[in-house]
Parts: C-alpha cells; sequence; structure tokens
C-alpha cells in the first residue's frame, strides 16, 4: 500500500502513508442523483437476483424481466446502466411498461420501494411441477406446525401456567410461521400449482 500511495502524483520522495494526514471528503464529488439511480439499479438487480434464487434457476440460465410504473430515478439509471443491470443480474430481455405489470402464472413477482413491479417469467428455466411439489411438501409441515401451535395457544391452562415471556415468544412463532405459509401459498398460486 505504501508503494502505491507513493505513486500517486504530487508526493514527495521521503512522504510515508503512515504520517500523511487522514484525506478529507471531497464535497463536489456527492451527486444525489447518482446515489439514488445507483440505490435504484443495486434494488433491480437485488429483486432479480432474489427470485431467482427463490425459484432455483440456474445461475448460467439468463431471465427475461418485464418492469411495470418504473419510478424516474430507476428509469434515468437504466438509460445508462441497462447493460450492467443485463449482466449482474443476469437477463436477456429487459421490457419495459407504462403500467404496474401482475405477476403471471408461472412466473416470480417483487415489487421495489420506488413502486416499480418487478416480473420474471421462469417458464422453461424451473421444473414447474417439481418445484410445485417441493412447496406442497414445505406447506404441509409448515400448516402442521400452525395448526400444532394454535393447540398450543389454545390450551388455557399452558397460557395461564407459563411464564408471560414464553408464551410471547410462543405467539411471535405462529405468526412468523402463518406468514410464511401465506408466502409459500403465494408462490404455489403464482406458478399454477394445482391443489
Amino acid at each position: 500500500t505504501e508503494t502505491l500511495w507513493r505513486r500517486f502524483p504530487g508526493r514527495a520522495a521521503h512522504a510515508s502513508l503512515v504520517t500523511a494526514p487522514w484525506p478529507l471528503p471531497d464535497h463536489r464529488a456527492i451527486d444525489a442523483t447518482a446515489l439514488r439511480e445507483f440505490a435504484a439499479l443495486q434494488s433491480l438487480c437485488g429483486a432479480v437476483r432474489s427470485i431467482r434464487s427463490e425459484y432455483g434457476v440456474q445461475p448460467g440460465a439468463t431471465v427475461s424481466v418485464t418492469l411495470g410504473n418504473v419510478g424516474q430515478s430507476l428509469r434515468a439509471a437504466l438509460r445508462v446502466e441497462e447493460g450492467t443491470v443485463r449482466r449482474l443480474a443476469r437477463v436477456s430481455t429487459l421490457t419495459i411498461e407504462d403500467q404496474i405489470v401482475a405477476a403471471a402464472e408461472g412466473g416470480g413477482h417483487a415489487v421495489l420501494d420506488d413502486g416499480t413491479s418487478v416480473t420474471v417469467p421462469l417458464g422453461d428455466l424451473v421444473d414447474v411441477a417439481r418445484e410445485c411439489r417441493r412447496l406442497g411438501e414445505e406447506l404441509t409441515r409448515l400448516t402442521a406446525q400452525v395448526e400444532s401451535q394454535e393447540r398450543k395457544l389454545g390450551n388455557e391452562q399452558f397460557v395461564a401456567r407459563a411464564p408471560e415471556a414464553v408464551v410471547a415468544k410462543e405467539r411471535e412463532k405462529l405468526a412468523a410461521w402463518r406468514e410464511q405459509a401465506t408466502v409459500l401459498a403465494t408462490k404455489r398460486e403464482r406458478l399454477g400449482c394445482q391443489g
């Protein structure tokens, strides 16, 4: 690091990084618009990657992405950095619609903080039957846990005898499991799973 630092222009031959003053920020480099646009691009890439991961899309496979109701910052950033998004999120086709794009059956969907809807049709990228089975098994397991927890919390003796903190923790578990079950049911619905 010392050697590289000394190679910067304007350094004296005897100067040392160890004794140099801490660099001061250059306020000319602060650009609020650029920060908003970069954050929008990060959010989009993260959403596409999350959908890919959630549905087990192979890392090397490219996906098509449709954006709807695109926010101003993201729209401006895409004009300049669409290629970066395509590369980072492994996107083959990027389509922008003016209105919100509903999640198609057999596809992944996300909504960014700025209201932009992100839809990724999964088509041949995912074995839908296998994914439906996996999600169904997980939903069945989770539903059993929810029912068991409901019985436990419905037992007046448990609620009366257990410390308040324990009962609160069990209620939190139940709420989390219900939420997870809702998410799984929604995923199954989006994939067009039967039963």
